[in-house]
C-alpha cells in the first residue's frame, strides 16, 4: 500500500467501512456506482491499495477508509498474450496450475489458490486451445458431456504449459475460494 495511506490510517484508525460503491467486473474495470472509471491515476491507485481482509472480502484502502468491493465474477481477471497470464489488478499469482470452467462458460484460472476470471474477450481464442487430454486433439462436441460426467480429463494447452480443465460450479466460487463477491456492512 501507498505510504500516504498507511499513515492516514495510522492517524485515523476508526473511520467507518464503504459499502455499495465500488465494483470490479469481469473485465478489470473499476465502477464507482454506475459510472465505469477511466482516469488513469485513480485505476492505478485501486491497483496499488487494493487488498483482503480476514473474511474474504476485497476493498481498496482509500487513505484511512475501507472500500469494500463488489466483484462480478472474482477477486482476478486474467489475459493470457499468448505466451503468459496477466491478472487484474496487477499481482503477480505466480504460475497457474488449474483451469475451470462454470456452466454458464465462464472459464477461470487458478493460481496459489487465488481464483482469477478469464476477461471473456479471450475465449474464442482461449476455446481453440482446449484439447482432450488422453491424445491431445481437438474437444468435439461429444467430449464436452463426458467431461461434465468426469469421463473424460481435458486441458487448455498453451505455450507455457497445459492446464488442466475442471468443471466449476458458480455458486461455488465463494466457498471454494473463501472470497465474498458482494460484501455487506
Amino acid at each position: 500500500m501507498d505510504a500516504m495511506v498507511l499513515a492516514a490510517i495510522a492517524k485515523w484508525p476508526n473511520v467507518p467501512a464503504v459499502y455499495g460503491w465500488l465494483r470490479l467486473d469481469a473485465r478489470g474495470q473499476w465502477w464507482l456506482r454506475e459510472q465505469r472509471l477511466n482516469q488513469p491515476a485513480i485505476v492505478d491507485f485501486f491497483r496499488r491499495n487494493y487488498a483482503r481482509d480476514g473474511e474474504g472480502r476485497y476493498y481498496v484502502q482509500n487513505g484511512p477508509q475501507k472500500v469494500y468491493v463488489a466483484l462480478d465474477a472474482a477477486a482476478y481477471v486474467a489475459r493470457h498474450d499468448g505466451s503468459a497470464w496477466r491478472w487484474l489488478p496487477d499481482i503477480d499469482a505466480g504460475m497457474p496450475r488449474l483451469a475451470l470452467l462454470d456452466e454458464e462458460g465462464t472459464l477461470f484460472i487458478e493460481a496459489d489458490g487465488e481464483l482469477a476470471v478469464v476477461d471473456d474477450r479471450e475465449l474464442l481464442a482461449l476455446s481453440e486451445c482446449m484439447v482432450r487430454a488422453v491424445d491431445g486433439q481437438p474437444v468435439a462436441e461429444a467430449d464436452w458431456a463426458a467431461w461434465q460426467q468426469g469421463r473424460l480429463a481435458l486441458q487448455l494447452r498453451l505455450p507455457g504449459g497445459s492446464l488442466p480443465l475442471q468443471p466449476l460450479e458458480r455458486d461455488a466460487v465463494s466457498q471454494r475460494y473463501g472470497v465474498v463477491l458482494v460484501p455487506q456492512g
